[in-house]
């Protein structure tokens, strides 16, 4: 039976734009986001609007609030159970080793299409999330929502619609279940120089436009991952 359209919120769209931009590393972690004012200004729409865009930010543990401070970008997301990738799993058990597999094959696409599809716009976030990554293995410090930064900025330039949607849908089990590997595992390793060089070599790839070269260079990083986890039984 046929529906009326509905038009999509604006308060949705503003979240969208937010979330992205968080996703995409636009906005870092414990960065201040513009007031309600401003945004308000901003999106040309009135301040409730906003403050329901903000508040699903928030439910979504994207950003925290301080109290006659601002709005801030979570340093540190917890697992959300609601996130739409745990309630497609359910009650089922996963290992990280069968999470990388999926990567391996997703990402390696991603990279593919980004190298053959990418704005310069998309280029320029992808080199920032480079820099950023540089900068932390520099002062010996990784976070990983950087690393992700880098990975979602790829399949941004992907172009690919579904791919895109894939990889936002699992960005909150993608962000634990990398913390959790670097905490148990690659931290002790120290592969930071390693990464960093795989990552480079990604990217080097994409901005020459190199589709083949791209693919195989997110094949060996992933794949690193991959052994590594599989090798401790993760």
């Amino acid at each position: 039976m046929l529906k009326p359209v509905k038009h999509k919120k604006i308060s949705d769209q503003i979240y969208e734009q937010l979330r992205d931009m968080i996703y995409r590393g636009e906005y870092e972690a414990g960065q201040r986001l513009m007031t309600e004012r401003e945004m308000a200004s901003f999106f040309g729409v009135g301040r409730p609007t906003v403050r329901v865009a903000i508040q699903k930010l928030i439910n979504n543990s994207l950003v925290t609030i301080k109290q006659g401070v601002g709005t801030f970008v979570a340093e540190h997301s917890p697992l959300d159970e609601h996130a739409p990738f745990f309630q497609l799993l359910g009650d089922d058990d996963f290992s990280i080793t069968e999470f990388q597999e999926i990567r391996y094959a997703l990402e390696a696409r991603s990279a593919e299409l980004a190298a053959k599809r990418a704005t310069e716009e998309d280029l320029q976030l992808i080199e920032i999330s480079l820099e950023r990554i540089r900068n932390e293995k520099d002062a010996g410090v990784v976070q990983m929502k950087t690393d992700i930064s880098l990975h979602m900025n790829i399949a941004y330039a992907s172009k690919n619609t579904v791919l895109i949607q894939f990889m936002k849908n699992f960005y909150d089990l993608q962000l634990h279940v990398m913390d959790v590997a670097y905490t148990k595992i690659f931290k002790s390793m120290e592969l930071n120089k390693l990464i960093f060089k795989q990552h480079f070599e990604i990217v080097d790839a994409i901005k020459n436009h190199n589709p083949e070269k791209a693919r195989k260079a997110m094949e060996e990083h992933i794949g690193v991952v991959l052994a590594v986890c599989q090798e401790h039984g993760l």
